[in-house]
């Protein structure tokens, strides 16, 4: 496995909810949570991808919208890693998310 450093940028207002033992000013929590993430996304681990977001009850698109790494999107930064099980599993996520629109022509009766 490829040595690397991940940088990692919280845009998670609303997006968890912190334990009760979490105190005023404690951000752990949430670093924890986007740290394990960004690794697993960066690891191209989509089991261990789709079990951390169980883990801290954050949806598919609630990560795609909202979760940064290394100053990039979540999707994008798993495309710079080249992390393509993470990419396939999230792409519909993003697209739906972005409200993209497929239109696909019915053959009309002759």
């Amino acid at each position: 496995m490829k040595h690397m450093t991940l940088v990692t940028t919280v845009v998670l207002s609303g997006l968890l909810a912190l334990p009760a033992s979490a105190g005023r000013g404690d951000q752990s929590y949430i670093d924890q949570a986007v740290l394990s993430i960004c690794v697993e996304t960066a690891q191209n681990d989509r089991l261990g991808l789709i079990k951390t977001l169980r883990a801290y009850s954050i949806s598919k698109e609630n990560a795609v919208t909202k979760v940064v790494c290394n100053a990039k999107p979540l999707v994008a930064f798993a495309r710079a890693e080249q992390a393509d099980k993470i990419v396939r599993m999230l792409a519909p996520v993003e697209a739906r998310v972005k409200g993209h629109v497929t239109i696909q022509e019915l053959s009309a009766a002759p």
